[in-house]
């Protein structure tokens, strides 16, 4: 038997620039080279209020741009959107000087990204989210991919981007649902990092609530702040980047078994709720600090009634399928206390025993 080795050089430390309140065509010019080719990638929504009029700005100043989309929402991130992308990319001979614009939300982002991890063995992307959950966590981290009928996000890769512009504009565009869908992934981000800047946004829910710029931009700032430190300490989810998960074990068993009716922040909310009465009836988290977050929720219409018609036992089979499962036991992420998670020994996620699950959606019921 012959043994070689291959010994490649240590890969080089990724970088790039997070532009907030950014404009986008000035960003652009300084980004991209008239000799690359963009390539816009949106849905159909967002290329009418937005994608069209940046496709044609961008000729207008002289850049080569493509520009297609795909019909909008979770049920179109499947491998056949992606695909059908990357034939349109092929056939418009779009070679490795392309970079893709991610111009819409998170599925938009996803499936940009991951047609940019894939489309020749890897091109250049840039993120420009335009919903308030896309600015605060999906655009950030460079986790891409689609879903499959087994779950949500179970076929992707992680590909950074060149750059993240933050236009604070395109809020201006989006109803109460959807900011309120995004504001959950910030109150996640800090009730496990942050205790100050959830009870901040207790106190600020009704400003929150009214689209107050200044107290959205400080809200996306501060999220941002602690997304990129977890993402720089654990680029591919290998430890602490899973408390990023916080709810989405129970949250994406829900989208996936409402067939994506209920969105996902809403549904990212109710994981929360549980994982927090998990937490609770472990003797770990504090009764009237649960009772804090239930309230705040119940000001955002996030309560168990969303979920009462589905089968607490159709959800924990849903959950067989998280990516976050090892040994095809389900983990959780935890909390001692609000902006506190707890620990076993390095590990920040923890096997639960069906039992105690089930009795906190019962609970929560």
């Amino acid at each position: 038997m012959i043994r070689t080795f291959l010994t490649l050089p240590q890969r080089a430390a990724t970088s790039y620039p997070i532009f907030l309140d950014a404009k986008i065509i000035e960003v652009l010019e300084s980004l991209v080279t008239h000799e690359e080719q963009l390539v816009i990638i949106t849905d159909h929504r967002v290329k009418k209020i937005y994608g069209t009029s940046l496709h044609r700005e961008l000729l207008e100043r002289g850049f080569h741009v493509l520009l297609f989309s795909f019909e909008a929402g979770e049920q179109s991130k499947t491998s056949k959107t992606k695909e059908e992308l990357e034939l349109a990319m092929l056939q418009a001979a779009c070679g490795r000087k392309s970079v893709i614009i991610a111009l819409g939300g998170g599925v938009v982002g996803d499936i940009a990204g991951f047609v940019a991890a894939t489309y020749l063995r890897g091109i250049d992307y840039i993120q420009v989210p335009t919903t308030l959950l896309a600015m605060i966590d999906s655009s950030i981290g460079g986790k891409t991919g689609v879903n499959t009928i087994y779950g949500k996000n179970l076929l992707g890769a992680f590909w950074q981007p060149r750059a993240l512009l933050i236009d604070l504009d395109f809020l201006k565009t989006l109803s109460q649902q959807q900011l309120i869908n995004g504001l959950v992934e910030a109150i996640k981000i800090f009730l496990t990092s942050d205790r100050e800047a959830f009870l901040m946004v207790c106190n600020q829910i009704d400003l929150l609530l009214e689209a107050d710029s200044t107290t959205l931009r400080w809200v996306i700032q501060r999220a941002l702040k602690h997304k990129v430190a977890i993402v720089q300490r654990d680029e591919r989810e290998s430890n602490e980047r899973m408390v990023l998960n916080f709810g989405h074990t129970i949250g994406h068993a829900l989208e996936h078994l409402s067939n994506y009716k209920i969105m996902h922040g809403y549904a990212v909310g109710l994981g929360i709720l549980v994982e927090l009465k998990i937490s609770q009836l472990l003797g770990f988290l504090p009764q009237e600090e649960f009772n804090i977050v239930t309230d705040l929720f119940a000001r955002l219409k996030i309560t168990p009634a969303i979920i009462a018609k589905i089968d607490p036992k159709d959800l924990l089979r849903a959950t067989l399928h998280d990516k976050k499962n090892l040994a095809g036991s389900t983990r959780y992420v935890l909390l001692d206390q609000l902006g506190v998670v707890r620990k076993k020994g390095e590990a920040f996620l923890h096997f639960l025993d069906d039992t105690i699950v089930l009795r906190a959606l019962k609970e929560i019921r």
